[in-house]
């Protein structure tokens, strides 16, 4: 079991960008750091359908604590190496949420409301602490999403179609890997899916794939997700 961080967000305080905040200041495109968000998102495995919700979740801003408690409530959760409040300031570090603070009022503390007040001042004001995804945020959420993946997995290899939306299908309640690789040595769509030398290629193939493009988890069990069950429906009906 990875370990979990317990802090409670009442007393996680700092300001967002504690890390070497000039370097993140130097003058970035729109696309270079929407490339480098992708890449932060896509570096860890474990929390790359975590971070990819999150932003989802977030385009109408959301509290400190509801965002916690959103993260906390994924399935690949459990085997985050990472806090909620963590995952989510990573986010906000690498411009895919907006940091906010609000008022007893619910009014943003903006720049011109802190002039001319000292810290103090400023942190009796503060009430609640909010996120908000940023544009860049939407736009690689989006780019990320699970039906793109999906979509740009199953043209890649026409062929392979059959085989992941078999698994999809079958794994509407956990299944073991021996369920997935009996059902796919028993049908057809296995034998028309070749790897590029010619080899058959292993049910832990399709497994692997589905779950790094948002089609799969594992709770106990393999189980396709609610996009990957949509997608696959879709295209049981366009090929019916």
């Amino acid at each position: 079991m990875v370990e979990q961080f317990q802090e409670p967000s009442s007393v996680l305080q700092q300001t967002p960008c504690e890390k070497d905040c000039d370097t993140q200041a130097i003058a970035q495109t729109p696309e270079d750091a929407k490339a480098r968000l992708k890449a932060v998102v896509e570096q860890v495995p474990r929390h790359r359908e975590m971070f990819i919700r999150l932003l989802t979740f977030c385009k109408q801003r959301r509290t400190l604590e509801e965002a916690e408690t959103q993260i906390a409530s994924y399935p690949e959760y459990p085997q985050a190496a990472q806090s909620p409040y963590h995952l989510i300031m990573t986010m906000v570090n690498e411009g895919g949420l907006r940091w906010i603070e609000l008022d007893a009022q619910g009014q943003e503390l903006t720049d011109e409301r802190k002039a001319g007040l000292t810290e103090d001042e400023i942190d009796d004001i503060i009430d609640v602490f909010a996120v908000q995804t940023t544009e860049i945020g939407e736009d690689a959420a989006q780019e990320l999403s699970p039906e793109s993946r999906l979509r740009a997995l199953f043209d890649k290899v026409p062929q392979r179609l059959g085989a992941y939306l078999d698994v999809i299908d079958f794994c509407t309640i956990p299944r073991s890997y021996k369920e997935v690789d009996t059902l796919l040595r028993a049908g057809d769509a296995l034998r028309a899916s070749v790897a590029s030398n010619s080899q058959p290629l292993q049910p832990s193939f399709f497994l692997d794939m589905l779950e790094r493009n948002g089609g799969l988890v594992w709770k106990d069990g393999w189980i396709a997700t609610g996009k990957g069950k949509e997608l696959a429906k879709t295209l049981r009906a366009a090929m019916a």
